[in-house]
């Protein structure tokens, strides 16, 4: 009976397991897994064109393996459009039960038709976003369906046909360039990386850059001014090459451009020609020695049109106190020598005939000398003495340098100012004469 009673008890379990078995294979698999997702793309089908249907549509196609943006004579970048296809392969969405005029799909702006090689396609349309803000409707021609999709799988596929574009026009990279030469037509602007001072001489010049011609000297650069050039050198690049082989400029305005742009490496320069606009939007352009016409985008050659003074940071010359040695001022209101102890690199000890200066006291007295600003540039030649002389000795890698300014009376309200004999600059006296007294007062 046991042996019985254990037999009964085995078959039981057994037609159990079959019969869960058969109950789950009877089940919907959504039911279990829930609600399937709808991939748009069909990925055993080898895609063929893909047309994007915007205010500003475009059409890849396949010719014989090689991707081509029709109707553009820049090359397409095939690495570009390959990735995006395998991302395009990744949208999926829920289907929905929602109007096409309630979601955007009843006249929508923004449209993909993927064509595959057995003559199907796949057509969608893309509405706006849900309530949520974290997906967007999506509408499937084909089946006649409107689903909701990831945002971040929509907003990652690029629908500017820039991006399947080679419009690079730098052989190299930006951080290459050393120096860059503006021709505006009026003036000629020299911006450079490469200082002929020591480090410590340009320690107050946050951008590294520096501009010399129209100047005599090299000066400091101001931040703004060429953070945007510098941002606008990393993304230098054609909106859409016009012409090839083209032999007559006169047509765009490049048989004599009056504004040219070089950027120069350490071994290799590129000079541009900017021509008649494009557009309201775009200039005409092309680089010289070669027969291509492109537009650039005004956005673009704006960090490049401003003038010189308007590069320069405005100081005539600003040094760190904390890398001098030693200031001396001569004029007819004072005549002293300040002497620098660096004790360290937070703490610095400033003496008058071995007197000491109170620190803060002294430092926002010397910001007013420091911060002198250029009104004017020095437009005639002066042989004669200066009224006041401020004499910096800055301590380097090399051992020591002495940079004297030399405040020449140019007119009744302006100093020309002459560093190692050569005037870039005008200063404003009463500008001059407040510093001096700024000075006086932390020396009583």
């Amino acid at each position: 009976m046991k042996h019985l009673s254990r037999k009964v008890k085995l078959t039981f379990s057994i037609s159990l397991i079959v019969l869960f078995v058969f109950l789950i294979r009877q089940l919907p698999f959504g039911e279990l897994e829930g609600k399937a997702e709808h991939h748009f793309i069909d990925i055993e089908k080898q895609i063929e064109k893909i047309a994007v249907q915007s205010e500003r549509g475009f059409t890849i196609e396949k010719d014989q393996d090689q991707w081509a943006v029709l109707d553009r004579l820049e090359k397409t970048n095939q690495s570009v459009v390959e990735q995006n296809i395998v991302q395009l392969q990744q949208w999926s969405g829920e289907n929905v039960d929602v109007k096409r005029k309630d979601v955007g799909l009843d006249f929508p702006i923004l449209s993909i038709r993927v064509d595959y090689d057995d003559g199907t396609h796949t057509y969608l349309m893309i509405g706006k976003l849900d309530s949520s803000g974290t997906s967007f409707y999506v509408g499937d021609r084909e089946q006649g369906k409107i689903y909701l999709v990831d945002r971040s799988l929509i907003e990652s596929f690029p629908f500017s046909v820039q991006a399947y574009l080679d419009t690079s026009l730098l052989p190299w990279s930006a951080s290459e360039v050393e120096t860059v030469f503006i021709d505006n037509g009026t003036e000629e602007i020299h911006l450079t990386k490469n200082s002929p001072y020591p480090e410590q001489e340009t320690r107050t010049n946050l951008t590294g850059w520096l501009i010399g011609a129209p100047y005599q000297h090299y000066h400091h650069t101001t931040y703004s001014l060429m953070e945007g050039l510098l941002q606008s050198l990393q993304s230098f690049q054609m909106e859409e090459l016009v012409a090839e082989r083209v032999s007559d400029w006169s047509e765009y305005g490049l048989e004599s451009s009056q504004f040219t742009i070089e950027f120069v490496t350490a071994t290799d320069q590129i000079k541009f020609l900017i021509g008649s606009p494009a557009t309201g939007q775009s200039y005409f352009a092309r680089i010289e020695g070669e027969d291509q016409v492109f537009t650039l985008s005004n956005q673009l050659l704006e960090a490049f049109s401003y003038q010189a003074k308007d590069y320069h940071d405005g100081y005539v010359k600003l040094l760190a106190l904390d890398v001098m040695s030693q200031l001396s001022i001569e004029s007819d209101q004072l005549v002293v020598d300040i002497e620098m102890n660096h004790l360290n690199e937070d703490t610095t000890e400033f003496k008058v005939d071995g007197q000491l200066l109170d620190e803060s006291e002294w430092r926002k007295a010397y910001i007013s000398l420091a911060g002198l600003k250029a009104v004017g540039i020095s437009g005639k030649v002066i042989d004669q003495a200066p009224e006041i002389v401020v004499t910096s000795t800055i301590i380097h890698d090399q051992g020591e340098k002495e940079i004297a300014l030399n405040f020449v009376d140019y007119s009744d309200e302006h100093y020309a100012v002459f560093i190692d004999q050569v005037s870039d600059f005008l200063v404003n006296k009463a500008d001059v004469e407040e510093a001096i007294a700024s000075i006086v007062n932390v020396l009583k």
